[in-house]
């Protein structure tokens, strides 16, 4: 069978692909083989021979090449192979098809490699072939040529897209570490304590920036202010808004003798009013939980806004919601939050938590319940031990590396 020319067998009639095409054939002896001879003489091709590896590089004589056929015979020296050698790789970086006639399949080490393979237009091929086989083989690397080109084109760009995203994402995860930094600044350093009282705090981010927020802090000599707050989401945004939610929420009011203290349910008012004030395109809702215990007599006193009842649990085991009620922050500004006030008994413990800790104790739609027995469990333990605890609960849970929300837990203990 005698195949047409190049020309006739493209797939693409473009002008510029019924041109010859320029193909070099690399052989270093003193006559072409019988069967490359009669390549050269095929209309479909602008054949020129090359016999010195160096003369290649010297004289340009490759640039308009799309194919080279290289026919090594058999390297009889060192010195042959690397010629060989660079010459492969030299072709190779130009982006040109390679077909080498060799029965020797090591030449293939002299040949960049893609995954452990070698590329699709680098081809081996028995040098003994008939012409008419090298010239099919000729034929159908000159149809793919330019799709190969176009791949390692792309693949070019692919991999400077993907070093750029790389790079960027580098710099994101950067400037979220330093957001963290922030953000852990803002939380207390060291918590109080007393004779009476013993307060520990459990801080779980579900991602760098966190959209939950605590403190637990001396008001005065007499009392000790705490507070959760949580922003509706997670992540940069919820993150900004803890930070507004601890400089916007007022404890204190300067008097003409001094100050006065503010009662929680003036506290979260003064919050959701600053909230609301901002008019936030995005809605952003929080709910918060401030109170005031006092340190000598254990009166506690709080007001809650959409967030999780806190729970008392007492010494023998019985955990019971301290229920109030309190809307969301941010939806209106002229909302009210009841005060609820008790005094928390010797070996009692107060426990404050964000809805992301509910979310880990499921028993069907709600986890009130599978919290509650689990904390009766802890009723003998100390403040600093629950959080020990509920820390290492979560932490044996399959999602504990990729949480669904933000979780944070205070407890407040009466010795």
């Amino acid at each position: 069978m005698v195949l047409p020319p190049i020309s006739e067998n493209a797939q693409n009639t473009d002008d510029s692909q019924n041109k010859p095409a320029n193909v070099a054939i690399v052989c270093p002896l003193k006559h072409l083989p019988t069967n490359l001879s009669a390549i050269m003489k095929r209309k479909g091709i602008n054949g020129v021979w090359i016999n010195d590896y160096k003369l290649s590089e010297k004289d340009n004589s490759l640039e308009e090449c799309e194919l080279v056929i290289i026919y090594p015979n058999t390297p009889s020296n060192i010195e042959q192979r690397r010629e060989l050698g660079k010459f492969l790789q030299t072709v190779q970086r130009k982006g040109i098809s390679i077909l080498l006639l060799s029965h020797d399949k090591s030449l293939a080490n002299f040949i960049v490699l893609e995954n452990d393979t070698l590329k699709s237009h680098v081809q081996f091929a028995n040098p003994d072939a008939p012409s008419e086989e090298i010239w099919g083989r000729i034929c159908s690397m000159l149809d793919y040529s330019p799709i190969f080109v176009r791949i390692d084109r792309y693949l070019g760009q692919l991999e400077q897209w993907a070093f750029s995203l790389n790079r960027r994402f580098e710099e994101l995860h950067q400037e979220l570490r330093l957001a963290w930094r922030v953000q852990q600044d803002f939380l207390p350093k060291k918590l109080p304590d007393n004779e009476n009282l013993m307060f520990s705090a459990l801080y779980r981010p579900a991602t760098w920036v966190s959209g939950d927020i605590y403190d637990i802090f001396q008001l005065d000599e007499d009392n000790i202010g705490f507070y959760i707050a949580d922003v509706v989401g997670h992540g940069v945004a919820a993150g900004l808004m803890t930070l507004f939610a601890k400089r916007a929420l007022m404890t204190k009011e300067i008097t003409e003798n001094g100050y006065r203290l503010l009662t929680a349910d003036e506290a979260l008012m003064n919050l959701n009013a600053h909230l609301c004030s901002l008019e936030l395109p995005e809605h952003q809702f929080m709910t918060a939980c401030y109170g005031i215990i006092n340190k000598h007599s254990r009166k506690v006193s709080f007001a809650r806004g959409g967030h999780p009842h806190p729970i008392l649990l007492t010494p023998d085991g019985q955990t019971t919601q301290l229920i109030v009620d309190g809307a969301l922050l941010g939806v209106m500004e002229d909302m009210t939050f009841p005060t609820y006030e008790f005094t928390l008994e010797k070996g009692s413990k107060l426990i404050i938590f964000t809805d992301g800790l509910e979310q880990e104790f499921p028993n069907g739609n709600d986890g009130e319940e599978a919290l509650m027995r689990k904390l009766s469990e802890m009723a003998k333990m100390s403040a600093k031990q629950i959080t020990d605890s509920i820390n290492g609960f979560l932490d044996c849970k399959e999602s504990s590396l990729h949480p669904d929300d933000d979780i944070t837990v205070i407890v407040i203990e009466a010795k």
